[in-house]
């Protein structure tokens, strides 16, 4: 393949005197990380909320995902929203739509894929084992296909979290298990464990486009990253970081299907920042389990949440307003005593050296007197 060539210099001469005063080509966008100051809602924000809010009273939102996905369904209900009736079904120890008492069991892409090409007839699991999280088999019939092709059928907006990229698949045919499946059962010949690539994952994500382009033409989806980390890695390494690298696969392959021409001309695929804005304006995050979101932390992205995607009335927007400016405000004063006690743990610090160096010097000067 021929590179193409560089036509010869076009500027002038006096173009090539570097004494001048000059800056740098800043290109189309150029937004700078903001320095010297606390990070806001704002700064994460920017460029990712949606021309109209895509949630009324009206509109009827299912979520599914990681187990984060279960926060946006809470909030709104709590709010008036989202009050469709889903028909429910008693299934492992709960008895609730189905569709809902199994969406956190859908922490990777593929798997979601998994569920929209069941639902619409594209895949049959005739030998295909699927568990729940409480190790129940889950028994793919008919009727459960048709009962969940439904309540997609009736969604407005599908809130989908996803959670990691790690993944189990049965060899015999290719397809993705929901999870490990219990011990008697494993097969090594069969069962695998891999991690899926940025290349994958969005070849998953464009897949799953392709059939809610298809069948489900008025479907909003939104996508976000769970900054809730896995519980344990398959991998031979650290658990932190096993989990970063399925963090990054993740965000790089929305980023990259989001990115895709056509998928953003349809206006029909948003991003959320959940990860990022947890992440970015807490020093903290999580809980003392080291996995789940402070309260504050989930006050303020479901905030940030309804002021992007929600018709508040204008009292709901203010109150949680400050909410989120109570949030921050906290965040800011956690900062501001963690950075007043790391000056006076240097004080401390600079006290004992120069302790030692007099303790030092007396002993010193002790030792040279005649006895």
């Amino acid at each position: 393949m021929n590179e193409p060539r560089i036509g010869p210099w076009k500027k002038s001469d006096e173009d090539l005197d570097f004494q001048q005063a000059d800056h740098w080509y800043r290109g189309e966008h150029c937004h700078r990380y903001p320095a010297d100051r606390p990070l806001s809602v704002a700064d994460v924000m920017q460029g990712w909320a949606p021309e109209r809010p895509l949630i009324s009273r009206s509109s009827r939102v299912i979520a599914f995902g990681s187990c984060f996905a279960e926060y946006f369904i809470a909030f709104l209900g709590e709010r008036g929203y989202n009050q469709w009736r889903i028909p429910a079904e008693a299934h492992g120890l709960s008895e609730e739509p189905l569709l809902l008492s199994l969406g956190n069991t859908f922490e990777n892409a593929f798997v979601v894929v998994q569920q929209f090409r069941w639902a619409f007839g594209e895949f049959t699991p005739a030998s295909h084992l699927w568990f729940t999280k409480d190790k129940k088999y889950f028994e793919a019939t008919d009727e459960r296909r048709r009962n969940i092709r439904a309540n997609l059928e009736d969604a407005d907006v599908a809130v989908v979290t996803l959670g990691m990229s790690e993944v189990w698949y049965d060899r015999l045919d290719g397809e993705v298990l929901w999870r490990s499946i219990p011990a008697r059962l494993y097969d090594p010949e069969r069962h695998v464990f891999k991690v899926a690539t940025v290349e994958e994952t969005t070849a998953a994500l464009h897949e799953l486009h392709r059939i809610v382009a298809r069948f489900l033409p008025r479907l909003q989806l939104v996508f976000t990253l769970s900054p809730i980390p896995f519980v344990a890695t398959f991998r031979n390494q650290s658990p932190v970081t096993a989990n970063s690298i399925s963090k990054a696969i993740l965000r790089a392959a929305l980023d990259a299907f989001l990115s895709i021409p056509e998928v953003a001309a349809t206006g029909r695929c948003h991003y959320f920042p959940s990860y990022e804005l947890a992440l970015s304006l807490f020093d903290s995050p999580f809980s003392s389990d080291n996995r789940h979101v402070k309260p504050e932390v989930v006050a303020l992205i479901l905030s940030a949440f309804s002021q992007a995607y929600m018709d508040l009335p204008v009292e709901t927007a203010a109150l949680l307003e400050e909410t989120r400016l109570a949030a921050a405000g906290s965040q800011q004063t956690i900062r501001a005593l963690q950075e007043k006690l790391r000056e006076k743990e240097q004080v401390i610090r600079d006290l004992d050296r120069a302790a030692r160096e007099r303790l030092a010097l007396i002993e010193k000067l002790s030792a040279a007197l005649p006895r």
